[in-house]
């Protein structure tokens, strides 16, 4: 969340701007008012329990003073009642000033980040300024195929037996379909370990509370697969050959997890950005460790709640893949351009791939509350004839830091202000939906040329014949 000094203006800050961001946003902004109204609630009562705990401070000092005075046991009874009074005022207090915190940050969380000058401002994603375009778009040819009729021809996936078995918008990559999938996945690691990148395989799954703090509150409803704690408590029967699922030859074993073990919610990630936002949690960063870059490589879980009928031919929206992703820990300082760094590095890798793309600056409205700024890099898919995303880079300044407790250096003596790195995301390469536009573009009328900087992780292969006609 944001840093509440920023709408303190008896702290420096002006709340005039997170009302503007908010507006920016599609939102009417009067939330920083409430915000505002509860903090100045709280720092009152926060003086309450600072003077109730004075108070009783000293009532038992008193106590003290008046015992080697040789005050009257009737006297020091009355003060030791007056002090157990004033001690029981304390957690009352107490318990007053939570509550109004916990709703100020409450309402905080639901603020965004606030939104970068350079954003545009709009709630319409038809207006998405284009910062630039690489790449010449392929004159439109009858006899080329789309990604999913290129799959079939090579039989390098199998969609139908894979609905069967889990699931709408499931699927089965083989032979070629999966070589190209693995070979994306592989190049991608090794683009990035070049350019320092340090390759991290995250955990697939997340304890709810690091979820909160990492992702979207929208998302435990639209994006997140829940594996409710009942379910990993449960006891799996041995059956030995015998139906227990309503399938045919399934085999289970006894197996029982213990409560401690897993007895809380977990939900499997969405992107490797959510584990890794939390591995520097509760941490102090030193100055000369950054910026730390991260190499993330995950299978990505997402139920695309909102996207009921949408891209329903072939991989391009699925609910697995992988992806190989971005992530940097930096000086708050450098962020910015960091951004730009990470943007970069994306362009030069799908420039290797030769795949025509352009770069969009996102308008303020599609904004998630993290991000401050964001770029998505769309290719052109042939089959779509329009440009489609495959990558997208946020700054998310220390809106993530501040929830995560990620701290830039070791805290000083008298030091008032805590200093918060600056986190960032982007994507590399999600391997499924680049595999589609990489096969549009690179096809023959015989098969798909393999491109040159994937040769080397697909056994040496060159070209890829069509199996299917």
């Amino acid at each position: 969340m944001l840093d509440i000094n920023l709408l303190r203006e008896d702290r420096g800050g002006n709340p005039e701007v997170v009302r503007e961001s908010e507006k920016r946003r599609g939102r009417s902004g009067s939330i920083v008012d409430k915000v505002l109204s509860l903090d100045g609630a709280w720092v009152k009562a926060q003086f309450a329990v600072d003077c109730a705990k004075r108070d009783a401070n000293g009532a038992a000092k008193r106590i003290g003073i008046k015992k080697k005075e040789g005050a009257c046991e009737e006297e020091l009874v009355s003060i030791m009642a007056e002090a157990a009074e004033l001690k029981k005022k304390i957690p009352e207090a107490e318990a007053a000033a939570s509550k109004l915190l916990s709703e100020r940050d409450t309402l905080m969380h639901r603020i965004g980040n606030v939104v970068h000058e350079s954003v545009p401002t709009s709630n319409d994603e038809a207006n998405n300024a284009v910062l630039r375009t690489w790449g010449e778009l392929p004159k439109p040819v009858l006899a080329r195929k789309a990604h999913h009729e290129i799959l079939e021809a090579l039989d390098g996936f199998d969609m139908k037996k894979a609905n069967d078995v889990a699931g709408h918008r499931a699927y089965y990559l083989k032979g070629y379909g999966a070589m190209l999938n693995q070979a994306l996945f592989q190049y991608g690691q090794s683009f990035l370990r070049k350019k320092g990148y340090t390759t991290i395989q995250t955990p697939y799954f997340m304890k709810r509370d690091f979820m909160t703090l990492a992702a979207e509150l929208s998302d435990f409803n639209e994006t997140l697969y829940k594996i409710p704690a009942t379910t990993a408590t449960a006891d799996v029967k041995a059956c030995d050959g015998k139906d227990v699922s309503g399938g045919k030859d399934v085999k289970a074993c006894d197996s029982k997890v213990s409560d401690k073990e897993s007895g809380e919610d977990l939900f499997l990630i969405a992107t490797s950005e959510q584990p890794l936002c939390c591995l520097h949690a509760n941490d102090y960063v030193e100055p000369r460790d950054v910026p730390i870059r991260y190499c993330g490589i995950s299978t990505c879980f997402r139920k695309e709640a909102g996207s009921h009928g949408k891209d329903m031919r072939g991989i391009f929206r699925v609910h697995q893949f992988e992806k190989v992703e971005q992530f940097v820990v930096c000086d708050p300082k450098d962020s910015w351009a960091m951004q730009e760094e990470m943007i970069a590095a994306s362009e030069e890798f799908y420039q290797t791939l030769n795949l025509p793309y352009r770069v969009v600056a996102i308008v303020s409205g599609a904004l998630n509350d993290a991000a401050a700024r964001k770029y998505d890099l769309e290719a052109w898919f042939p089959s779509y004839d329009d440009y489609r995303e495959l990558v997208s880079c946020s700054n998310c300044t220390d809106y993530q830091a501040r929830d995560l407790s990620i701290r830039l250096g070791a805290p000083k003596m008298n030091e008032r202000e805590k200093t918060y790195v600056h986190l960032l995301n982007g994507t590399l390469c999600a391997t499924e939906r680049t595999m589609c536009c990489l096969i549009e573009h690179w096809q023959t009328e015989d098969g798909v040329t393999v491109p040159p900087p994937l040769i080397p992780y697909m056994d040496g292969l060159t070209f890829l014949p069509y199996k299917k006609k």
